[in-house]
């Protein structure tokens, strides 16, 4: 389970907003891709000198890999979701809703483990249940939206302009220069009609205004909950591997091996699925815009979400994100390898302060 967990940060809520609302799909193929190496500069020397014991032996690399291939899979349907559920997420809810594992895992655990708990630990899931409705009843009744936006009257071009403003008199102060209208209307590829009265963006009711943020928002809250289900399932699967003295860095090489490929497989689905939508004949210029992206440069420069933020700190902050999760996923094995699954997810509890 790779780095399922340490995606409920509030790092990877930054890491997601400074490069990858366009760009899910790099960011899922590269964090996958780069902990192969990670793990096989330890594997190959360990396995071929005998270091640290022969803490990876003969037997261990003549095991079969079927394992690794559910692992993988599982690993990949679980990630997959919560980095593009991450992307329509805001810090807090990233932090809590997978939460959500701690009472799947017990449920899980009691029905694949024949692990039984104590009451006070079924009191404990409760309430974590009951946490997470208590988060998703606003975004479901809308009791804490505002109730006025200021949205853009031509979304792909002054979006940013107008998503920023909070009162009325701020929101419809962005007009057109009357001077050179016909000047800035061609800069912005539109036409007279982009504009109402010279006005670039409208104060709208909530119920008239198009909140297309507000459904994602839960439908991908959604999806988050939905994470815990294969990302518990792979933890079991890896509690049962590790009872056999399996080497926890040579299991997440391996892991990682077969990840990778499934998640390559699974982005042309991603894509199509994701929003901004991106088909399969688009997919390779979307990845390439995301090494851009990383690189420093960006693509995007309209609409809602421009690659504004583009430069050396996406670089920065996704190899952060990296380095610390790999080595999160590292600890996380041994405490599955010295410890249990409900013991995993009940001591992940202490992020929740974080945000």
């Amino acid at each position: 389970m790779q780095m399922n967990d340490s995606r409920s940060s509030l790092s990877h809520a930054w890491v997601l907003f400074l490069c990858s609302f366009n760009y899910p799909n790099f960011l899922n193929l590269f964090t996958n891709l780069m902990y192969i190496p990670f793990c096989f500069a330890y594997i190959i020397p360990v396995a071929r000198y005998g270091w640290f014991n022969n803490a990876i032996s003969a037997q261990q690399l003549a095991l079969p890999k079927r394992p690794f291939v559910i692992m993988g899979a599982l690993d990949c349907l679980a990630t997959s979701m919560q980095v593009f559920a991450s992307v329509y997420l805001p810090g807090p809810l990233l932090v809590l809703l997978p939460q959500a594992a701690i009472p799947i895992s017990m449920a899980l655990s009691r029905y694949v483990l024949r692990e039984r708990f104590a009451a006070w630990q079924y009191a404990g899931a409760m309430v974590v249940i009951v946490g997470i409705l208590v988060v998703l009843e606003p975004v479901l009744s809308h009791r804490r939206s505002p109730d006025y936006y200021c949205e853009a009257i031509n979304v792909d071009n002054d979006c940013t302009i107008c998503q920023v403003e909070v009162t009325q008199d701020d929101c419809l102060a962005h007009r057109m220069d009357l001077f050179s209208s016909s000047e800035s209307i061609f800069q912005r590829g539109g036409n007279s009609t982009d504009v109402d009265g010279g006005n670039l963006c409208q104060w709208l009711p909530f119920d008239e205004a198009v909140r297309e943020e507000e459904v994602l928002m839960f439908v991908w809250s959604l999806i988050m909950i939905a994470s815990c289900i294969p990302r518990t399932l792979s933890t079991i699967y890896k509690e049962i591997a590790l009872n056999d003295e399996l080497d926890p860095i040579y299991l997440n090489g391996w892991i990682a091996v077969f990840q990778f490929f499934f998640t390559l497989i699974a982005a042309v689905p991603a894509g199509m699925f994701a929003t901004p939508s991106v088909q399969p004949m688009s997919l390779p210029g979307n990845l390439w815009d995301g090494i851009r992206c990383y690189a420093g440069y960006g693509s995007i420069d309209t609409g809602c979400h421009p690659d504004s933020m583009c430069s050396f700190h996406a670089a920065l902050f996704v190899n952060l994100f990296l380095l610390s999760s790999v080595l999160y996923s590292f600890f996380m094995l041994y405490v599955l390898k010295y410890g249990s699954t409900a013991l995993l997810f009940l001591a992940m509890t202490i992020m929740i302060p974080s945000k």
